[in-house]
């Protein structure tokens, strides 16, 4: 088994004690019980204020997986390396409701010390978390006086390290708090399996959205439509662009953006352009002068070079300067 190690305040001798029989006569006393209680359930709080936490399943488990007996001493002996004679061994250990019981094979040394009812009285050592959660049993001692009678109820072992309790990680990547049992974190395990979606859900559910999606861009597509043509068709009739203009601008207004740069280009022409021979023609070359896409390119490289040198303008601005500059 891997050497164990904790810190000063995190392997107790005597915190909790048990009577070895609670009732009967001197010579049923006299015989060595083959079942002992070893630990109660639940959380335990001491004469001093500090109290412990004993799973007695857990507990079981981790025997039963170390593999190697207890054993019982007198006094701690074993565990304070005062008098390390073993008076018993523990060879099975049982989680019942109250708590975590052990069945001891006695050494005659053993049976003597209960015949004698010199000592009365069992006082297991352990280690514990800093929470106070027991982690595992290191040995059983028979005392003679309670340990809520003691002035100090617990000792140290002067060669240890801190033993974390791999639960408490868990509950913390659960979103739980520090003091979640097994219990607890298989309840939370199992409502994040069972909160999975089925694939054809979430397959039906990605459709049904893409629907969605697409219906309200054709919305939005044919709203703007409605606006560019409101806008393209008032700046005909005020004369602001000629009608082989209006394919072009029509394309500046394919996104938001460029709408919104038309109206405002629109917006600062003055009416009643005089006729300009264009009517006929179905195009306008791009590079030609005055052509409404090289005019709204310029203005927005205009417009990003003012913003560039901290000094902000609108669009409309941005078309009359390069108006001006020609």
């Amino acid at each position: 088994m891997t050497k164990q190690t904790a810190s000063p305040s995190d392997i107790a001798h005597g915190a909790v004690v048990t009577e070895i029989a609670t009732a009967g006569a001197a010579a049923e006393m006299a015989a060595a019980p083959e079942w002992i209680k070893i630990l109660p359930a639940g959380k335990v709080t001491t004469r001093d204020g500090r109290f412990y936490i004993f799973d007695a399943e857990a507990l079981a488990a981790r025997f039963n997986a170390d593999g190697i007996d207890i054993p019982v001493d007198l006094d701690h002996g074993i565990s304070k390396n005062d008098k390390p004679a073993a008076v018993g061994w523990i060879k099975e250990m049982a989680a019942k409701p109250d708590g975590l019981y052990g069945r001891v094979d006695w050494l005659d040394t053993g049976k003597d010390v209960l015949a004698a009812r010199s000592r009365r009285f069992i006082s297991p050592t352990f280690h514990h978390t800093k929470e106070g959660k027991a982690t595992w049993l290191h040995s059983v001692a028979l005392v003679a006086a309670p340990a809520l009678a003691m002035p100090a109820l617990a000792h140290a072992s002067p060669e240890t390290e801190t033993e974390e309790d791999p639960m408490k990680s868990i509950a913390e990547a659960l979103g739980l708090g520090t003091d979640a049992d097994e219990a607890a974190c298989l309840t939370a395990i199992t409502a994040l399996s069972t909160g999975k979606v089925d694939k054809s859900v979430h397959d039906e559910a990605l459709t049904k959205l893409s629907a969605a999606t697409q219906e309200l861009a054709t919305l939005k597509a044919d709203g703007r439509k409605k606006d560019v043509d409101e806008l393209l068709e008032g700046a005909l009739a005020d004369k602001k662009i000629f009608p082989a203009q209006r394919d072009h601008y029509e394309k500046l207004c394919a996104t938001d953006e460029g709408f919104d740069q038309v109206k405002a280009l629109l917006g600062a022409t003055a009416k009643g352009l005089a006729p300009s021979g264009l009517d006929d023609k179905t195009t306008l070359s791009d590079d030609e002068p005055g052509d409404p896409v090289t005019l709204s390119a310029k203005a927005t490289a205009y417009q990003a070079e003012q913003a560039a040198k901290g000094i902000h303008i609108d669009i409309a601005q941005a078309v009359n300067h390069v108006k001006g500059n020609g």
